[in-house]
């Protein structure tokens, strides 16, 4: 499978985790389907990128190095909670292995969510610049242009506003806290606005990765 397919599936799957945080939005077996969905990709991800683990063991660590492995580890951890709890929780896909009641499963299923969406989050900042790298090869783009270069670090400081603004909109630090949230969003007044702000949140955690990477490696080179 080619680098291209396999981003595309990436991207899908981050589509399909914010779809899965809108539970109130959707019946509870469109929002199994979808979380069904996602673990599959997630572990196609992981059997594309098997080779990886396979050098954690070797090299040196760096910052970066260092930070990407902890971030991966963390992602693994907080997937793997959300796969159990999901099970445990189901009431359509795998309601045979579910357990009946089971109310701190489902905070922890909640909560854990959150976690994930950061990591998930980071870890897309950690790998963008071989997504901008595979987007140029495919839309034939070679060179550079000063243009082209400040009209995306525009386009990058407006969602990372936006993702501020949406991080205290949507009581993001309070849920990392695990504690509950007093407000709900209101579907039947934005539909839109809930997704934008979850993405915008990914943008802003990848962004900050992205640009905190380059620094480290920017300074490194320096040294050198």
């Amino acid at each position: 499978m080619t680098i291209r397919i396999r981003i595309l599936l990436d991207f899908l799957a981050v589509g399909l985790f914010v779809a899965g945080l809108a539970y109130w939005w959707q019946d509870n077996l469109t929002h199994e389907v979808i979380g069904t969905i996602f673990f599959a990709l997630l572990i196609a991800h992981n059997v594309f990128n098997r080779r990886w683990y396979g050098t954690v063991k070797k090299g040196r660590y760096d910052p970066p190095r260092t930070l990407n492995t902890i971030v991966i580890a963390g992602m693994a951890i907080s997937m793997l909670i959300l796969l159990g709890t999901s099970i445990l929780i189901s009431q359509d896909v795998f309601a045979a292995l579910a357990l009946d009641g089971a109310f701190a499963v489902r905070a922890a299923h909640m909560f854990v969510a959150y976690w994930a969406l950061v990591f998930l989050a980071v870890h897309l900042g950690t790998r963008w610049q071989m997504v901008m790298n595979v987007t140029r090869q495919a839309l034939g783009i070679k060179g550079t242009s000063p243009l082209r270069t400040w009209t995306l670090r525009a386009a990058t400081a407006i969602v990372a506003v936006k993702g501020v603004l949406a991080t205290l909109e949507m009581g993001l630090g309070t849920k990392l806290r695990f504690e509950y949230a007093l407000d709900m969003w209101d579907f039947n007044e934005s539909t839109l606005g809930f997704f934008a702000n979850y993405l915008s949140i990914i943008g802003l955690y990848a962004a900050l990765t992205c640009y905190g990477l380059t620094f480290l490696r920017e300074r490194k080179r320096r040294k050198a």
